[in-house]
């Protein structure tokens, strides 16, 4: 016969499995309600705990992917707990549009992996000097300008070849997410 303990230990196990498969998922949702990474951080903390405390309450016998919208869920609540520590800030949306960027948010964040794994996909189909472009001053952690003296262009060329790659990327990752979508409804 199981003990208590095992339980909870086996609890705790499936716990940090799914919380660090889906931490990524939840950050993303609460930093694009609060657009504040310390209050991230603050919020993604106290959301961890209520879930860490209340996992005993998910339902496990659905597929697995019911922890991120109960994440969600714990999330958006921890986020409104925030905001009313700081209504008092003249910046504050209404219920009504903040209702509309959350909905919005928990929809991006749901898809923030599938994005990633698009992304790579994408960069892998550019061409070998637009690739060169990208790491020359994205993956170095350079200034435009010393990108450009380093690859030898203008600093506004730089930037329009950067925007075209951006663009195409963006159309990239857009046809990847529909083409994945559509298949997972057949």
């Amino acid at each position: 016969m199981e003990t208590e303990f095992q339980a909870k230990f086996d609890d705790g196990e499936v716990f940090v499995r799914y919380f660090s498969k889906y931490e990524g998922n939840v950050r993303a949702f609460v930093a694009s309600l609060l657009h504040d990474w310390s209050a991230v951080d603050e919020v993604v903390q106290a959301a961890s705990l209520v879930m860490w405390r209340k996992f005993d309450q998910f339902d496990r016998s659905g597929p697995e992917s019911g922890f991120l919208n109960w994440a969600f869920m714990i999330a958006r609540f921890e986020v409104l707990k925030y905001r009313s520590r700081i209504a008092r800030d003249r910046l504050v949306f209404s219920d009504d549009v903040q209702q509309l960027l959350d909905a919005e948010a928990e929809s991006v964040a749901a898809t923030q992996s599938e994005r990633e794994h698009a992304l790579q996909d994408c960069l892998k189909k550019l061409k070998p000097a637009q690739r060169e472009l990208i790491e020359a001053t994205y993956g170095s952690g350079v200034s435009i300008k010393d990108a450009s003296n380093t690859l030898g262009r203008t600093p506004t060329a730089l930037y329009k070849a950067l925007a075209r790659i951006r663009d195409s990327l963006q159309i990239c990752i857009e046809r990847a997410l529909t083409k994945t979508l559509t298949e997972e409804k057949t």
